[in-house]
């Protein structure tokens, strides 16, 4: 007998959140940013929850407090977030920053003295 499992995601709805407060962590070679946010649900509910924040590692988030965000919230549980990942600075920054940083130290490399 084969039992169905409910395969859909939860529904997430967009709101604009101010931050509050930020606390940026740096532990050996991982970093972490979080944000303390407030906002307010589709039914007028004013709620506070923290929320993960893009990043440069050991130079800090991109934000700062009393910025306005875009986050998403649990339907059914409104205190849980997250921010629209769909930006493509979000998705590949990091590596284009890496990238940059080699071309630099290539093109030093090749045009040092001799």
């Amino acid at each position: 007998m084969l039992i169905a499992q409910d395969a859909t995601e939860p529904e997430y709805i967009e709101t604009e959140a101010i931050i509050k407060e930020i606390n940026f962590k740096v532990r050996s070679r991982r970093s972490s940013a979080t944000a303390k946010v407030s906002y307010q649900t589709k039914e007028g509910d004013s709620l506070t929850s923290t929320v993960k924040l893009m990043h440069i590692p050991f130079i800090g988030p991109l934000d700062s407090e009393g910025d306005r965000i875009t986050v998403l919230y649990n339907k059914e549980t409104p205190l849980l977030l997250t921010t629209k990942s769909g930006s493509f600075w979000q998705s590949y920054g990091l590596y284009i920053l890496i990238g940059f940083g080699i071309i630099i130290l290539v093109y030093r490399f090749i045009k040092r003295p001799k």
